[in-house]
């Protein structure tokens, strides 16, 4: 397809859309024919661009109206979502909405296409508002657009569909019926819902052994039941309540997308199990997925950490929590889902690095102090025999007008200034157990959080960390330099065998040959993760390395394992070698043990 020229009066309404929205930009792109590959007349895109099929425009009866497109589009850019990393943040949102309102999946059409109405909701109420201020009485164009685009759905959508379009109605002050029928369309048969969850959530519980039947039947059951209050929707009220989001959060919409989400999630799982279709041509084409930076920047948000709302009128109950009330408040398996074109080793760092934020403290130690430079002290007698350059000739003259050697001759005392502390150079030796007895870190590695914890506790504070991912013999995973990069460490922490338990002690003995005693200059801590005994730390399967620990203990400043172990058949051996051990009670624990190991190896 072949661009024509930005000219004549569509070039008058590029102007126009600028001008209204106080802007400057490059030209948009017209080319005729590419709306129908795209699904829209129009779209938007980052770097930030804009095409218009205005072949397509014309068909669909906005001819008339060139400047309320492009103004459109322009709003996009100018308010939301405004930028790329606000896009990836409203879409993080939506996603939490659909797993709170039980969708089996995070499906990227549910996600764009709820991310596209919200956006277009906040977009178009703003230029009807600068249209009106503009040109005072009279129905403003983009009004007048809408009116024509979606004139050939008015009474094919579903109930999502017609709360978006009341919506409008309100926000527009136009009466009802202007774009959509009067009353909504009637909801789909609400056993359709409950069968297609009680599917979903049973089907594997169904072909387990004849003892579990009833346990997985009565869970789906329930699955089911959360499901129907979860997914009640009250068209009328949904769009008074929507269209007070839209004026209430008009300059924040990643902080609106939450509530807008608790509001349309269910209507788009209710309509899926029901067969209906969904809401189609949305106008962003911004396809790549994100990279290792943005997505530490998006996850790091605070406002994609916020709980989800209860919308007035329906119930406090969700058919699956979206978390476990703490961090990104979506699991990780979710957020692999929501960004499955991205490096996954990338959405599994930022994912951890985010849940492991509140926890973490800069871990900093302090080296021995030096004293700084003399301060000047209070001026004191010169007496005879004195080194002549201590003398202080203008105190001197000051005191008198004939110079008497003893008696007005003065010096300058000084004293000694406080010891100003210099930072240690501090590292992080860690050993995380990732057999098959450990949480996988794709499904949500408590172990691996914790890893992050003090990981990221030791680099914030300006130390380097090296970590080795054990299982069986021979499968060991990680790198043997000491590293500052975050997404490298977890990425190591992350890396998962599912075989027996064997502790490398060849590893760690070769990591430790040649090194002398740690020092008040050098911290060393070595941290050892598992849920297994770690008897074969200390020679358990191989005698002849049976003393390594203990010699490499020497070399470190602190030793310390943290272990899942019931029998507590480690701790004779440990404490022969000289490492601490820190038991936990369930693997759940560690996150919090590990912060806590964090302060206390801070002092």
């Amino acid at each position: 397809m072949k661009a024509v020229a930005l000219e004549g009066d569509v070039r008058r309404a590029w102007e126009s859309a600028q001008e209204l929205w106080g802007v400057r930009m490059h030209d948009a792109e017209l080319l005729p024919g590419a709306g129908r590959e795209h699904g829209a007349p129009a779209w938007f895109r980052f770097p930030p661009a804009i095409v218009v099929d205005p072949r397509m425009v014309a068909e669909l009866g906005g001819a008339g109206e060139m400047e309320s497109v492009f103004a459109h589009e322009l709003g996009h850019h100018a308010l939301a979502p405004g930028t790329r990393l606000d896009s990836l943040k409203i879409r993080h949102q939506l996603a939490r909405t659909l797993v709170a309102a039980g969708a089996s999946s995070v499906r990227d059409d549910d996600v764009a296409m709820l991310s596209n109405l919200w956006t277009d909701l906040l977009v178009n109420a703003r230029v009807a508002l600068l249209q009106r201020r503009r040109d005072g009485a009279g129905e403003p164009g983009i009004v007048g657009l809408s009116r024509a685009l979606y004139r050939a759905s008015r009474d094919t959508g579903g109930r999502l569909w017609w709360v978006y379009l009341r919506t409008y109605e309100l926000l527009w002050n136009l009466p009802a019926g202007a774009l959509c029928a009067i009353d909504p369309p009637p909801a789909p048969p609400p056993r359709a819902a409950i069968e297609h969850r009680e599917h979903e959530r049973s089907r594997g519980s169904y072909r387990a052994r004849d003892d579990r039947m009833r346990e997985a039947r009565a869970e789906a059951e329930q699955a089911a039941l959360e499901l129907a209050e979860a997914t009640i929707t009250r068209p009328g009220l949904d769009a008074d309540t929507l269209a007070e989001l839209v004026r209430t959060f008009a300059g924040d919409a990643v902080s609106g997308a939450l509530r807008f989400g608790v509001l349309m999630a269910p209507y788009v799982v209710a309509e899926h199990a029901a067969g209906a279709s969904m809401p189609g041509g949305a106008c962003s084409a911004d396809e790549v997925p994100p990279g290792a930076a943005e997505l530490g920047r998006v996850l790091a948000d605070r406002r994609l950490q916020a709980p989800l709302p209860v919308p007035s009128g329906r119930g406090s109950g969700t058919a699956r929590s979206a978390g476990n009330g703490s961090g990104q408040a979506l699991g990780i398996a979710e957020t692999l889902e929501l960004y499955a074109g991205a490096d996954q080793d990338a959405v599994i760092a930022a994912w951890y690095r985010s849940e492991a934020a509140r926890w973490v403290r800069p871990f900093t130690q302090r080296a021995p102090s030096t004293l700084a430079e003399e301060l000047p002290g209070p001026v004191e007698t010169w007496e005879t025999g004195d080194d002549l350059a201590d003398l202080d000739w203008p105190a001197t003259l000051r005191a008198g007008g004939v110079v008497v050697p003893g008696i007005t001759t003065r010096r300058r005392s000084f004293l000694a200034d406080e010891p100003v502390p210099r930072e240690a150079s501090i590292t992080l030796d860690m050993y995380i157990d990732s057999s098959g007895s450990m949480p996988n870190p794709r499904s949500g590695s408590p172990a691996v959080l914790a890893g992050t914890i003090l990981a990221l506790s030791i680099l914030r504070g300006g130390g380097r960390v090296r970590v080795a991912s054990f299982s069986g013999p021979g499968q060991v995973a990680g790198s043997d330099d000491f590293t500052r990069d975050p997404v490298r460490v977890v990425r190591d922490l992350a890396h998962f065998f599912g075989g027996g338990t064997t502790f490398p002690l060849d590893l760690l003995e070769r990591r430790s040959a040649g090194r002398g005693p740690a020092s008040a200059e050098e911290r060393r801590h070595l941290v050892v993760l598992s849920d297994d005994g770690l008897v074969s730390m200390f020679g358990a399967g191989d005698p002849d390395r049976a003393g390594v620990a203990a010699q490499v203990r020497s070399a470190l400043s602190t030793g310390t394992l943290v272990v899942l172990d019931r029998s507590r058949q480690v701790e004779p051996l440990a404490r022969a070698a000289g490492y601490e051990t820190l038991y936990l009670e369930t693997m759940d624990d560690a996150p919090a043990a590990c912060a806590t190991l964090a302060e206390v190896l801070n002092g």
